[in-house]
C-alpha cells in the first residue's frame, strides 16, 4: 500500500491511499483508512502517478551487420525502471525471412527484462507470405507495426497502401517513420552541392516538408481505407499541420513526439558535440518546440517517447564531422520521464493531468493496453511511480554503466525525480537505485481499440499550477 501521496487517479487528483494485492491495484481510499502488511508512507508533497510507457525504444538494436547497440534488455529496462518507466514498446527488426519467427526470437531476447514490454514489428518488404503473417502477428498481441517511407527499407506508395489495408482488416495499427524520400534526397544533394557535410548543415538536409508530405500520403490512405494510422517522432510545425488537417477531415490518427524535440532546439548542431544530435527527423528550431508543447496541450499529440538507441562513442565519433556517415539516433530511455516531468510539471506547461496523459494513459489507450496499463484505478496493473517534485538534479541523475557511454542531455538541470517505482506490485527501484529482479518483466499483448483512443481534449490538465 502507498499511503498519503497526492494520487493522480483516472478521474480525480487527491491525497489518497492506494492498496495493492498481488500484481493489481485493489483499492483507492481516503488517507489512513486502508490496512496492509507493507505500507509505503509518502513523503510530504509526494505525487503518485501511473508508471510511464515509452512507445518507442530500440534496445539491443542491430546498428550494422554484426554490430549492436551497447545495451541489452536487462540493462536498458533497469535504467527505465529507475527513472519511472514501467513498460517499453520496442521493435522487431525487419527480417528477410519470417517476421513471425523474428518476433518470437525478439520476445525470447527480451525475457531478461525487469519491467513489462511489447513490440512493433517492422515491415520492410512486401511478399504474399509477409501479408499472410500479419493476422498471426496481431493474434499474438503484436498489433502495431512500423513502416518506413525513407531509407533502404522503405516501402513504395502501393506497398504502403497494401500493408495498411491488410493491417486494418485484422484490427491492427500501421505506424510510420514519415519522411518523403524524394524530398530528402533532393535536399541532401542541395546541401552537399554547396558545402561539406558539416553537422550544422544537417537540419537543412531533412526539411519539415519531407515529414508533412509523407504524413499527407499515409493519412490520405487512412482516410480512403477507413483505417487508423500512427506517426512516430513528430518533430515540428509542418508535420503537426499535416496531422491536424488529417484529424479535422475525420482520419483516425495518433502521433508521438520525443524528449529531444521538446527540450532541445537546433542550436545544438552548432555545438562542438553537435554529432550527438544527428537524429532523424532533426531537432528543429525553438518555434517548432513551442508548437509541439501546444500540440500536447491540445491533444493533437498523444505521447512522448524517447526513440532510444544506446549508441556509443565507437559508433558516433568516426562520423563526428560528417552527417552523411553518422548513424542517426541517440540514447535517452532513462532521461525521458525526468525531463518530461521537469519541463511539463515543474515549469507548468502541462500540469499533472497532462503529464500523466502523455507519459502513460495516452500510450496505453493508443496501443491497446488500457485499462490494464496507464491508469491508477482498481483492477489495473499496480504500475506506480512516487515522485518527489522538489528534488533537484543535474543530468545524469542516476547510476551509470547501463548502456551508452555518452549523454545527450549532460549538464541539464531540473527538479523532480522518482522516489519509488513499482512494477506489477513489486518495488523495482528506490531513490535512484534498482531493486528489482532480472526477468520479472512480462510481454503485454496489444489489442487495438480505436474507441479507447485519447481524444482531442486529452490535455485537459494543461494548467500552470503543478497540481492541476
Amino acid at each position: 500500500m502507498v499511503s498519503g501521496a497526492l494520487v493522480v487517479g483516472e478521474h480525480d487528483i487527491e491525497v489518497a491511499d492506494v492498496g495493492v494485492t498481488g500484481e493489481r491495484i485493489a483499492a483507492l481510499a481516503a488517507p489512513g483508512t486502508l490496512r496492509g502488511t507493507r505500507i509505503v508512507e509518502a513523503s510530504p508533497g509526494a505525487v503518485l502517478v501511473p508508471g510511464g510507457i515509452d512507445t518507442h525504444t530500440h534496445i539491443a538494436w542491430p546498428i550494422a551487420e554484426g554490430v549492436r547497440s551497447l545495451d541489452d534488455f536487462a540493462s536498458a529496462t533497469r535504467a527505465a525502471a529507475v527513472s519511472g518507466t514501467t513498460t517499453v514498446i520496442d521493435f522487431v527488426p525487419a527480417s528477410g525471412g519470417s517476421l513471425l519467427a523474428a518476433a518470437r526470437e525478439r520476445m525470447a531476447e527480451a525475457a531478461p527484462s525487469v519491467i513489462d514490454y511489447t513490440f512493433h514489428p517492422v515491415i520492410a518488404r512486401i511478399t504474399p507470405d509477409r501479408l499472410r503473417e500479419i493476422p498471426a502477428l496481431v493474434d499474438e498481441g503484436l498489433a502495431s507495426f512500423k513502416i518506413y517511407t525513407t531509407y533502404d527499407d522503405r516501402l513504395d506508395d502501393g506497398e504502403i497502401r497494401a500493408v495498411m489495408t491488410t493491417v486494418a482488416e485484422v484490427g491492427g495499427l500501421a505506424g510510420f517513420h514519415a519522411e518523403n524520400h524524394a524530398i530528402l534526397e533532393h535536399a541532401r544533394s542541395a546541401v552537399l552541392s554547396g558545402s561539406a557535410a558539416a553537422i550544422d548543415r544537417f537540419p537543412r538536409s531533412r526539411p519539415g516538408s519531407a515529414e508533412s508530405a509523407a504524413i499527407g500520403l499515409v493519412t490520405h490512405f487512412a482516410r480512403e481505407l477507413g483505417a487508423p494510422v500512427y506517426v512516430y517522432h513528430v518533430s515540428g510545425g509542418e508535420a503537426l499541420a499535416a496531422i491536424e488537417a488529417a484529424g479535422e477531415s475525420g482520419v483516425l490518427v495518433q502521433a508521438e513526439t520525443c524528449t529531444h524535440y521538446l527540450v532541445l532546439d537546433d542550436s545544438v548542431y552548432r555545438r562542438p558535440d553537435g554529432w550527438k544530435y544527428v537524429i532523424t527527423p532533426p531537432v528543429r528550431d525553438a518555434a517548432a518546440q513551442d508548437r509541439l508543447w501546444d500540440a500536447l496541450r491540445a491533444g493533437v499529440l498523444g505521447s512522448v517517447a524517447s526513440d532510444h538507441c544506446a549508441y556509443g562513442l565507437e559508433h558516433k565519433l568516426p562520423g563526428a564531422a560528417d552527417f552523411t556517415v553518422l548513424p542517426p539516433g541517440a540514447p535517452g530511455l532513462d532521461a525521458r520521464i525526468p525531463l518530461l516531468w521537469d519541463h511539463a510539471v515543474t515549469r507548468g506547461r502541462l500540469g499533472l493531468r497532462g503529464f500523466v496523459e502523455v507519459s502513460a494513459t495516452g500510450p496505453a489507450r493508443t496501443f491497446g493496453m488500457y485499462p490494464r496499463k496507464g491508469v491508477i484505478r482498481v483492477g489495473a496493473d499496480a504500475d506506480l511511480v512516487l515522485w518527489n517534485p522538489g528534488r533537484e538534479w543535474t543530468w545524469p541523475a542516476f547510476e551509470a554503466g547501463w548502456g551508452s557511454d555518452y549523454e545527450p542531455y549532460e549538464g541539464m538541470t531540473g527538479a523532480g525525480l522518482p522516489e519509488l517505482t513499482i512494477s506489477r506490485g513489486r518495488v523495482v527501484a528506490r531513490d535512484g537505485r534498482f531493486t528489482g529482479a532480472k526477468g520479472a518483466g512480462r510481454f503485454v499483448p496489444q489489442r487495438i481499440d480505436v474507441r479507447q483512443w485519447p481524444g482531442r481534449q486529452a490535455a485537459r490538465g494543461a494548467g500552470r499550477h503543478p497540481s492541476a
